[in-house]
């Protein structure tokens, strides 16, 4: 299946007879999911995150499953994702999939120096916006929207804008649908991270599938041009071949994808 031009998803479940049979051909699996949104409910604060004890049993038992490999990538820090989640056998990706062994990264020095720079703006336009609230993440800076008031959201994409484009080459932006993020610009996204995972020779001929929800992930939906890319709990154009539009019933989703693999 070809990558899909940006269009409202049809739900997977009206196509599930054509996916189980895909599945059920395939004899190997890269699983891809993001966090937020995805495996878990959002939360007010990412600390209140709490992942349901179904969708944990599940990716446990994918994960210990020869022919599958589990992978969650996430802007959250690579340690955050492990303490939350908690499954062995499961790779985390932490920073888009920047972190990947618990090894600090190393920043130029320039980079440091621009997320500083920006830490000390972004200070200064917190009485502007009622509700800001930035999550400094010491390699990367989010900036929340939920509790700005909607009409006061474009201001602050726009303001961000303008602070990233200044501080080019050092630092990129992400968009998600409440939250932006400046990131190193070493940090490339979820698309090229998922290109590179399914370049590796371990994952030759296996059928990537990718459960996300959001902005950053709109370029791994386009990246997986030969599976399954699954929208959760979203809706509207997207890169997606398909949906799910409740959060609350991927789990039921993954049960019976355990149960297609043979």
């Amino acid at each position: 299946m070809t990558a899909a031009a940006r269009r409202s998803a049809p739900r997977l479940v009206h196509h599930w007879p054509d996916v189980e049979a895909r599945i059920a051909r395939s004899r190997r699996f890269a699983i891809f999911f993001d966090f937020d949104g995805t495996l878990v409910p959002f939360a007010r604060r990412p600390e209140l995150v709490r992942v349901p004890p179904r969708t944990r049993r599940i990716l446990g038992r994918l994960a210990r499953r020869k022919q599958v490999r589990v992978f969650v990538i996430s802007g959250r820090r690579r340690a955050n994702l492990q303490r939350h989640l908690g499954v062995d056998g499961v790779s985390y990706l932490g920073l888009y999939g920047w972190e990947t062994d618990g090894v600090r990264p190393e920043l130029p020095g320039t980079v440091r120096d621009a997320l500083g720079e920006a830490r000390l703006w972004l200070m200064t336009r917190r009485h502007r916006y009622p509700g800001l609230w930035i999550e400094d993440k010491d390699l990367s800076l989010s900036v929340h929207l939920r509790e700005i008031p909607v009409r006061m959201r474009p201001l602050v994409r726009r303001d961000l804008g303008a602070l990233s484009r200044r501080l080019r080459p050092a630092v990129r932006l992400f968009h998600n649908r409440l939250d932006a993020e400046l990131v190193p610009h070493e940090v490339s996204g979820k698309g090229a991270t998922v290109t590179r995972l399914l370049s590796r020779p371990d994952l030759a001929g296996a059928l990537p599938l990718y459960f996300g929800n959001d902005l950053s992930d709109e370029p791994a939906f386009a990246a997986i041009r030969e599976g399954l890319a699954v929208i959760v709990g979203s809706s509207g154009p997207t890169h997606a071949h398909y949906a799910i539009p409740q959060q609350d019933k991927l789990a039921e989703t993954l049960a019976r994808i355990e149960e297609a693999i043979t």
